[in-house]
């Protein structure tokens, strides 16, 4: 997605990555790499269990799952992968979002 932040931004799509490692230890990935868009650490696991993200022994690790989430805040799309490997394309994902709506402005604080 690093790659590609460029199209997601121009379809007015905000990118948040969560992931069970504490504050710290995402702050240096994202230095390190240079990742443009938001990291939530859930070191607890509360968001990832909400989201009903699975962890599997046998792949080694917390699956990935992507969501395309609408101004409103709801999830439109949700895959669950099966595997590390199992993403849907930056190409897939885009297309999704291109075609949501478009998110009404917030009124200005003098329009209220």
């Amino acid at each position: 997605m690093r790659d590609d932040y460029p199209s997601f931004e121009d379809a007015g799509a905000q990118i948040v990555v969560i992931a069970t490692h504490d504050r710290d230890k995402m702050k240096a990935y994202w230095t390190e790499h240079k990742l443009p868009y938001l990291g939530v650490p859930d070191p607890q696991e509360q968001l990832t269990r909400r989201y009903g993200q699975q962890w599997k022994l046998l792949k080694l690790g917390q699956m990935p799952a992507q969501f395309v989430v609408d101004c409103g805040g709801t999830i439109v799309y949700a895959h669950y992968g099966s595997s590390m490997s199992d993403i849907p394309t930056n190409k897939e994902m885009l297309r999704l979002i291109r075609a949501l709506p478009p998110c009404k402005p917030a009124p200005a604080a003098s329009d209220q």
